[in-house]
């Protein structure tokens, strides 16, 4: 093992371990015994030049102070809670020009400072653009509210050249400032049903919180209804996620594959670590602790990760069919569409 290629193993190995497996590692070092030396050079060890690099890049990231966001997100401190939002305008999608994003961007400001206080919405976006001038200004107005530039991120730089726009979001996966991260869509209201499930993920211990409320979402993970608990096992988050940094591989994803993103490389290893609300598919996916809502649907154009306008009564789209009995709260089997 070459002297750089040490230096990266070493520090995996100190720097992720929990802090008990820690001390004897250290330990253990004293002596560089060949157990610990093959065990480790295996579990954590690059093996490519490439591999090489991107772990360099995780060691800066982690031991860097700075967020992977803005010099605004760093004041914010450690601990942080964020929800994530890629901005991308027309480029991948023709109907989210600015002044779309905008309609869409005020209400789900308003909703997140009422429904989750004491998070903080992340705009992954292209700042340089003339079009999101007015968005910008939003953080005149809302202090919740954080705009990274995708073309210019600490120490990551410019991700636009090769990460699709809607894997933006995932961005704060890596971050050593984030504890807990929500991958949400813009067009999609934040509601009290939402706030409820994602309360009881947090008092949970579980590591992934996975949200199905539609008989269409009938994939393993949405791209905008996720939650991982960061803070809990950040080795294993950074594990899972460092491919957002191998721009080789993150190119294959674009566009809507965001879900075969994470149906491949995320679900297989998460699954059993997850807690998922399922109003509709729960004998579909077995995987994971499969809980049902614990508030009842509000309206029958309403559910989690709907496109606005919903939740409002006023929708043409709505839910027709009763989900499963499986799907209900026990001590509520009366509620026929959960």
């Amino acid at each position: 093992m070459n002297a750089r290629k040490k230096r990266v193993t070493s520090y995996l190995i100190l720097e992720y371990l929990p802090s008990k497996a820690s001390v004897i590692v250290i330990l253990l070092l004293i002596g560089y015994t060949f157990v610990i030396h093959f065990f480790y050079s295996r579990s954590y060890s690059p093996q490519s030049e490439d591999e090489i690099k991107l772990y360099e890049k995780l060691i800066e990231i982690t031991t860097s102070r700075q967020t992977l966001c803005s010099e605004k997100a760093t004041k914010r401190g450690y601990g942080q809670k964020v929800i994530s939002l890629s901005l991308f305008g027309p480029k991948e999608n023709s109907i989210f020009n600015a002044d779309r994003i905008y309609q869409f961007l005020l209400p789900f400001l308003n909703e997140a400072n009422e429904l989750f206080p004491d998070w903080t919405v992340r705009l992954y976006i292209e700042e340089n653009l003339g079009e999101f001038i007015h968005i910008k200004n939003l953080t005149k107005t809302y202090s919740n509210i954080d705009l990274c530039d995708v073309k210019n991120l600490p120490i990551i730089g410019d991700v636009s050249t090769y990460m699709p726009g809607k894997i933006w979001r995932f961005i704060p996966t890596l971050d050593p400032f984030v504890d807990y991260v929500s991958s949400r869509d813009v067009d999609s209201p934040l509601t009290t049903r939402e706030q409820v499930a994602v309360q009881q993920f947090l008092t949970s211990g579980k590591l992934f919180h996975v949200i199905r409320d539609h008989p269409m979402h009938g994939v393993p993970i949405l791209g905008g209804l996720w939650t991982t608990a960061n803070g809990k096992n950040r080795v294993f988050i950074l594990k899972l996620f460092k491919v957002l940094l191998n721009q080789e591989k993150i190119r294959n994803y674009p566009k809507t594959h965001d879900q075969t993103f994470l149906e491949k490389l995320i679900w297989p290893h998460i699954s059993s670590f997850a807690l998922i609300h399922d109003s509709f598919t729960c004998h579909k996916f077995r995987r994971g602790q499969l809980v049902p809502f614990p508030t009842q649907r509000p309206s029958l154009d309403c559910h989690v990760g709907c496109v606005r306008p919903c939740c409002q009564n006023k929708s043409i789209s709505t839910i027709k069919q009763h989900c499963p009995a499986r799907c209900r709260p026990v001590q509520h089997q009366d509620w026929i569409y959960c």
